[in-house]
């Protein structure tokens, strides 16, 4: 064991943060609203927690050198340390091509981490997506 690492990822606190935020949304809210609202809820419920955020954040897309399109990741959500995607989703679950466009996201944008919340399922669907770039990983 390295001295002064736990053996947690340090995004961990600022994930806890986004996830209490989320059960915060879910409890007023409920499991049948429209997936704009819990957008909007959770822009303040994240706010009320000191936390910064982004709406539609574009990622872009590359081919080679070229940008050749840009997909939206609904939330980058920052501290004074870390940052990490939220994608929000209000279905009865989470499918398979959900994760992929979270893994997307995190490859295209060399993003570290990707939270996918559910707000359609109760207790809330969630899943955290952690990818390191090529670059990192060579360090």
């Amino acid at each position: 064991m390295v001295p002064g690492v736990t053996g947690k990822h340090e995004f961990e606190p600022l994930s806890y943060a986004v996830l209490g935020a989320c059960i915060d949304v879910q409890r007023q809210l409920g499991v049948h609203c429209r997936e704009v609202d819990y957008h909007r809820a959770l822009e303040a419920a994240l706010a009320e927690r000191g936390l910064h955020c982004e709406r539609e954040v574009e990622v872009p897309v590359s081919y080679g050198d070229r940008v050749v399109a840009a997909l939206k990741v609904d939330f980058r959500v920052w501290d004074n340390r870390d940052e990490l995607l939220v994608e929000v989703k209000a279905r009865a679950r989470l499918s398979r091509e959900d994760g992929e466009q979270c893994i997307r996201y995190l490859q295209w944008g060399r993003y570290r981490v990707c939270l996918l919340i559910n707000f359609g399922e109760r207790p809330f669907g969630r899943r955290r997506f952690v990818y390191t770039p090529p670059e990192v990983a060579m360090r």
